[in-house]
């Protein structure tokens, strides 16, 4: 795999950056948000050290990250639990014996729960 160099300017500073054939627009969106951030933490924090700024544009960036990370994790969570009631909910339209078993044992998972945490019970 070949390698191009990409020119990139950060908080008014020029760097050359290898780059794998391909990725030089990623490269330089990545490089646009983070001259936005840095610009946006000197402008807000009236830091003036460059890599001041950097570390905290750099932790702004990772919250922000992990955060969205915690947030699309419950979204799968979420759907993964209606694909299962899906199923359940075909396999018992088309007798399968399965589904009992699966559906007992959720109903068993459901009703622990609720008695674990009975201030989710109240709220649904």
């Amino acid at each position: 795999m070949s390698s191009n160099v990409v020119d990139i300017k950060i908080l008014d500073r020029s760097y050359r950056v290898m780059c794998p054939d391909g990725q030089e627009t990623a490269l330089r969106e990545a490089a646009k948000q983070l001259d936005e951030r840095m610009v946006e933490t000197r402008t807000s924090t009236k830091l003036t050290n460059m890599e001041q700024i950097a570390i905290m544009a750099a932790l702004n960036l990772c919250h922000e990250w992990i955060s969205e990370r915690a947030t699309e994790r419950k979204k799968i969570a979420a759907l993964e639990d209606k694909i299962s009631l899906l199923q359940a909910t075909i396999e018992k339209a088309i007798g399968d014996p399965r589904s009992e078993i699966r559906q007992s044992v959720k109903t068993q998972a459901v009703t622990e729960n609720s008695a674990e945490n009975p201030s989710n019970s109240e709220r649904e």
